[in-house]
């Protein structure tokens, strides 16, 4: 039997969203389910998002999902029906997010690290610098944290990190902040698509040992 997985379908759209959210100092879990609800609002998705939804695409609990909506709620920054309640981002006040960022099973912490490089991202060559402790201070994250955020994140081929140095005046050299690229989310696509094959047809020979071992033990 032919093993299939669907073929991701990379639309190249983007949301938006305002540079100044970073200012509100909301935790990944809040941050992220907002995006999605952002999401979900400029691409006119029917109905209210339902809270298994947004727990899958984020991977929280429903529960944990169902307290980060109270919470963007009673600070205003959606209505009751979950809709973004800001007015669109006017000029360059903004950055955007891949549509596919919520289908890569990334999870709040590594999706509110990708987007805070997104915002510091210099457009032109998709790069930035940020330092950990600058990402851990504005995400809410400690810094091992984010760098297990970032490790996921290479890992998942959506960035990739140089490590730099530099002289100062005494001619001593130290480490420098990373280097971050931002790469296409196609690649982090077809990535995603092949390792999802590859687990299939592991857990397809699993069970074809399984069964002969079973049919070994078998008395006749």
């Amino acid at each position: 039997m032919k093993l299939q997985v669907m073929k991701p379908d990379v639309s190249g759209r983007r949301f938006s969203l305002p540079n100044d959210i970073w200012t509100r100092k909301l935790k990944p879990p809040v941050f992220a389910v907002l995006a999605y609800l952002q999401y979900h609002s400029c691409r006119k998705i029917h109905g209210v998002p339902a809270m298994r939804e947004l727990a899958m695409h984020t991977k929280l609990s429903a529960k944990m999902a169902e307290q980060q909506v109270n919470v963007l709620v009673d600070r205003g920054f959606v209505t009751s029906s979950l809709l973004p309640a800001w007015s669109p981002p006017k000029s360059r006040n903004f950055f955007t997010l891949p549509d596919e960022i919520f289908y890569l099973n990334l999870g709040h912490g590594p999706i509110t690290v990708y987007a805070y490089l997104l915002y510091c991202e210099d457009r032109r060559i998709h790069q930035c610098h940020p330092s950990y402790s600058t990402i851990a201070d504005v995400t809410g994250l400690s810094v091992n944290t984010v760098m297990k955020h970032v490790t996921t994140l290479v890992d998942k081929q959506i960035i990739t990190v140089e490590h730099t140095s530099y002289i100062d005046n005494n001619g001593m050299k130290w480490n420098g902040n990373n280097l971050y690229t931002i790469l296409p989310i196609r690649q982090a696509m077809d990535a995603f698509y092949r390792r999802q094959l590859v687990e299939l047809e592991l857990t397809a020979e699993r069970q074809r040992a399984a069964k002969l071992l079973q049919k070994q033990e078998t008395p006749a």
